[in-house]
């Protein structure tokens, strides 16, 4: 894998996360299960090798800025030298995180963007990103209200594929920032067999029948990421072992450019604000 030092797995005690973890672990990685359960945290770090000094548990919660600034500056001393953002969630309903943020779009794009951005001075040069982008990305545009969306305008699916596209689009960006020190890449698993699939409506029980035992396994869905943490290449998206230039399917034109400023901004205020306090 791409580098030295400890690979930061966030979402790690997902169906993928885990599947992420035991590879890394298995080619003698090092890793940091990034998670919000501590409970969960620590039997994964138990079956991954029970207080092996190597592997360890960090809470983290995308949601919440003061959570991600605190396991920024936990982290910030040890060698790191990949970093996958595979958290994600997928919410039924439209909620407000503390930071007055939508809850989908914090966990999926706005946390997981300043997380990276934190963390990117302890990655060792020649090291690797990841963002875990998703085939619904291709349903969705940027909109205009993209960081501030109302009630009015949040859908499960919606908001989950708007909040991907935006990473592919921020992850592209980072790519061009950071080229020639570290490697970014996209990791698009397909639709993998994990609980996110489930859209708790009434046609659960028929897609748990029907559509479940036609997707990819957890294992089949890391293959991604394990590729492009391990890709000599920047500013790709792979899907298993197929990949190709972000910039192939998005282009940097008004509304690329417009939602970088604005996270940017963005991020820029929650990051002074804590350096007043």
């Amino acid at each position: 894998m791409s580098g030295n030092g400890y690979v930061v797995v966030t979402g790690a005690t997902g169906s993928i996360g885990r599947a992420i973890c035991r590879r890394m672990v298995a080619a003698g990685r090092g890793v940091i299960v990034a998670c919000r359960n501590e409970v969960r945290g620590m039997e994964l770090v138990r079956e991954l090798g029970g207080g092996v000094a190597n592997v360890r548990c960090e809470l983290l919660r995308l949601d919440d800025c003061a959570s991600i600034f605190s396991f920024a500056d936990r982290v910030s001393g040890l060698k790191i030298g990949t970093l996958i953002n595979n958290a994600g969630v997928m919410n039924r309903d439209y909620a407000l995180t503390e930071c007055g943020w939508e809850q989908t779009l914090a966990v999926n794009y706005l946390g997981t963007v300043l997380l990276a951005r934190l963390i990117a001075p302890a990655i060792c040069d020649g090291g690797s990103m990841v963002f875990t982008t998703s085939v619904t990305r291709r349903l969705h545009s940027l909109a205009d209200n993209m960081l501030h969306p109302n009630e009015a305008d949040f859908s499960q699916l919606g908001t989950y594929g708007r909040s991907k596209l935006a990473l592919t689009h921020y992850a592209m960006h980072l790519a061009d920032e950071w080229r020639g020190r570290l490697r970014v890449n996209c990791a698009d698993p397909g639709v993998v067999n994990t609980g996110m699939i489930t859209m708790h409506r009434w046609f659960d029980p028929l897609a748990n029948l029907f559509f479940r035992p036609l997707i990819s396994s957890p294992e089949r869905g890391a293959e991604s990421a394990l590729q492009a943490a391990a890709s000599p290449y920047t500013g790709m998206v792979y899907h298993h072992s197929r990949y190709h230039p972000i910039k192939k399917e998005l282009s940097c034109d008004e509304a690329h450019r417009r939602l970088i400023a604005d996270t940017d901004e963005l991020l820029d205020q929650v990051v002074r604000s804590r350096a007043r306090r």
